[in-house]
């Protein structure tokens, strides 16, 4: 097994993947696409190797990265209309519409021609946004916001079987976090309504995927891959809990944990067609089992900061989600305008996994269409870079969430990101 030169190595474990400002997803709370190829060519991605992020996408297209290669990314994104509105608050938009996402990876030979070792740091999901200045039925402005995101070390071999046939498997750490923001500053005796904020809350948890690469003929292969459910664990956080309203100030919980977050199980089959030397065609169904994986977040908090009997020795709370499982569709196609340069684009369509009564102004996750561009350049025998566009149309529509303070509530948003990505061979 080749290892990476200090510098590489180094350069892989500080690019942490960092989730700048997890804002915003695409399928559900999994982003749609991860490296340039993939998101480019619409996440249309199970059967078309080439990078090193097969290690999180479909870890069997290991086999057919040649010698060692190390890709990094850095994704800046807006939020461009990422928006809330109800009878109180007109057009109210997110006070942090910007953030960048960072993915790094590397594979190489482990030991015989057949087996090649990946390994990498990705954003995988996330979702909200910030509302500092909402007018509440309470009669106040106040604060309501929630930044929840995940990133993902992924392990995984790839072995070709056969010249046709490789197989592949990825072993997954997730950490995520969440802080969250509803109405600290409000505190009201009447409706029993104590603002809350929620800091700290994170955790690592582990799931598995597989893969498969089979090249039908020569200008032909067909891939899948299936990946188990991660329940994301999110515990030891802080629950702070505006009691004003009762004389007794602002309570600090100090064992706080969030369950009911998950990446679903999902399960996918795409092909890839070399139609003609310079011209490949790729296309993809995904299955998302968002209903076996997202239901209720249930909020505990223990160990309060006070004894006094007025103030709860636990706070429980429950957010609905029920997301409804998810197909999603996938098509790329790339061009070869010359032996060094590769355009690309993309279609990704997929259902709407949130049911109307469940949105939230932090749970916006309802766009159904992403369109997509890229280019890849070979600069030299060791060297390319490539980049990519991602464009989610603005969208918007009614949320009546019967568990939100809110009336004739509104919420709506879009995406616009430039994706540039540098690659090493050896």
């Amino acid at each position: 097994m080749k290892l990476p030169s200090p510098r590489t190595g180094a350069l892989l474990l500080s690019a942490t993947s960092a989730l700048l400002n997890p804002a915003w997803a695409g399928n559900g709370l999994n982003v749609t696409g991860i490296g340039a190829q993939s998101l480019a060519m619409g996440s249309a991605d199970i059967a078309v190797p080439g990078s090193t992020t097969a290690v999180v996408l479909n870890p069997a297209n290991l086999t057919q990265i040649p010698g060692s290669r190390f890709d990094g990314s850095i994704e800046p994104f807006t939020t461009f209309g990422y928006h809330h509105s109800d009878d109180l608050n007109v057009n109210q938009t997110t006070d942090q519409p910007y953030g960048a996402l960072l993915n790094s990876s590397y594979s190489t030979k482990l030991f015989r021609p057949d087996l090649t070792f990946g390994i990498g740091m990705f954003v995988a999901g996330g979702a909200g946004s910030e509302y500092e200045d909402m007018k509440t039925v309470f009669g106040t402005t106040d604060e309501y916001s929630a930044i929840f995101g995940v990133t993902k070390l992924a392990a995984g071999i790839g072995w070709q079987v056969t010249p046709r046939l490789s197989l592949g498997l990825a072993l997954n750490a997730s950490y995520a976090s969440l802080r969250q923001k509803l109405y600290p500053k409000t505190s009201d005796a009447a409706s029993a309504f104590y603002g809350l904020r929620l800091d700290g809350a994170d955790g690592v948890s582990y799931n598995g995927r597989v893969g498969l690469l089979y090249q039908v003929t020569d200008t032909v292969k067909i891939g899948a891959t299936y990946a188990t459910v991660n329940k994301l664990k999110l515990e030891g956080g802080e629950l702070s809990v505006n009691y004003t309203a009762i004389d007794q100030g602002v309570v600090r919980y100090g064992d706080a944990t969030v369950k009911g977050f998950a990446l679903p199980e999902d399960f996918g089959v795409g092909i890839a067609w070399q139609a003609t030397p310079t011209v490949l065609i790729a296309t993809e169904v995904n299955w998302l089992n968002w209903s076996g994986s997202a239901n209720n977040i249930t909020l505990d908090a223990r160990s309060p900061g006070s004894t006094d009997p007025a103030v709860p020795a636990t706070v429980q709370l429950v957010q609905a989600l029920n997301f409804r499982d998810q197909l999603v569709f996938a098509l790329g196609m790339a061009y070869d305008t010359s032996p060094e340069t590769r355009v690309m684009v993309g279609v990704n369509l997929a259902r709407n996994p949130i049911p109307n009564a469940n949105v939230t102004p932090t749970i916006n996750l309802t766009q159904e269409m992403e369109l997509n561009a890229g280019f890849r350049r070979i600069l030299s025998k060791h060297w390319e870079i490539s980049s990519a566009l991602q464009f989610q149309p603005g969208k918007s529509e009614a949320a009546r969430n019967p568990a939100q303070p809110f009336t004739n509530a509104r919420e709506g948003y879009g995406v616009f990101a430039v994706l540039v990505e540098v690659s090493r061979r050896w």
